[in-house]
């Protein structure tokens, strides 16, 4: 059985690097393309406890995983406190991963309307109840993911209060569930955040470069940062940001990678999610990525396409390797 012996939010490197849940996005394969270029920790994709719960195939496939991802933290959402603790004590003793996450801030129109998410930022006694109970029914290092709050920053007294409640670390994106991913990321806020806590804060939301690393960690002074959008379209961003924490300076620091690198990079990402999906789902799962690789190359568009419509490994590889 997996203990807190063997990850330990307080022991992570002082800034980590963490790719962030993304539904549809942060499954098996894209984790190991992260983990290879350099993230300290990866999240599963958002599961819902209601699922796991009721046992749902689909869903506990979802939270399959390859060792060489950990420290890898399954995330769930929900309303139900019963339901929420039933899923870590199962995701606990079936799955194993390294940590169990809350998410408390997915500002989506069909999580919100469940209470789940950031709703839950509207009902601080019920994000607590939950805390509680996840706390009580696990042994495995626990975060909760917040934002800053609904409509205006007030989540001072909850972040306390999940501290209180034995929670681990919170990550907080810096904008409110009502400005979504769009607007000023609220820095101020996340540092006032950090100073309320003695446990780590991470720092998320508009981090897509160096550069914008570098401010967040300046102003926040937060114990590492958590990746999400920077990271869908170039998850070379880890391989910058291991050398910003080495070298403290912005200057020249984004890494890009040419096109030989991306094609080696896309072409093993695809491979694997044929493996973990099957060919048909796998490479249908892959289409949405091509535009992400390649953004950025001569002829990008007219690559995109061509990929798109490949239904098969060999016509993937031939398109790419023109």
């Amino acid at each position: 059985m997996l203990t807190n012996s063997r990850f330990n939010w307080a022991k992570l490197s002082n800034p980590s690097y963490i790719l962030a849940p993304m539904d549809g996005i942060t499954s098996s394969p894209f984790r190991r393309v992260c983990k290879k270029l350099g993230a300290d920790v990866v999240f599963s994709e958002m599961i819902a406890a209601d699922a796991v719960y009721y046992k749902s195939k689909k869903t506990l496939g979802m939270m399959n995983f390859h060792e060489e991802e950990r420290p890898v933290i399954i995330q769930i959402f929900g309303n139900d406190t019963e339901k929420m603790a039933a899923a870590a004590k199962y995701i606990e003793k079936e799955i194993e991963p390294d940590g169990i996450d809350i998410n408390m801030g997915c500002p989506a129109k069909k999580v919100v309307s469940g209470g789940r998410g950031s709703a839950l930022l509207k009902d601080p006694k019920k994000a607590l109840e939950i805390a509680k109970s996840v706390r009580e029914a696990t042994k495995l290092p626990l975060s909760v993911k917040i934002r800053t709050g609904w409509e205006e920053f007030n989540t001072q007294k909850l972040v306390v209060g999940l501290e209180k409640a034995g929670v681990d670390a919170i990550s907080v994106h810096g904008r409110t569930k009502t400005q979504g991913f769009a607007g000023k990321v609220d820095l101020n806020a996340i540092k006032e955040i950090k100073g309320l806590v003695k446990i780590p804060v991470i720092g998320n939301g508009g981090i897509m470069n160096a550069e914008d690393a570098k401010e967040m960690l300046d102003k926040t002074n937060c114990d590492g940062l958590m990746i999400a959008r920077g990271a869908l379209t170039n998850p070379w961003i880890f391989k910058s940001l291991n050398t910003l924490r080495h070298s403290g300076s912005v200057q020249n620091l984004d890494y890009k990678p040419d096109y030989k690198e991306v094609t080696e990079i896309a072409l093993w990402h695809l491979n694997m999610s044929v493996e973990e999906f099957g060919p048909k789902k796998g490479i249908f799962d892959m289409r949405k990525h091509y535009g992400w690789y390649f953004k950025g190359f001569d002829g990008a568009s007219e690559l995109r396409k061509k990929l798109v419509r490949a239904e098969a490994l060999n016509e993937v590889e031939k398109i790419l390797y023109k």
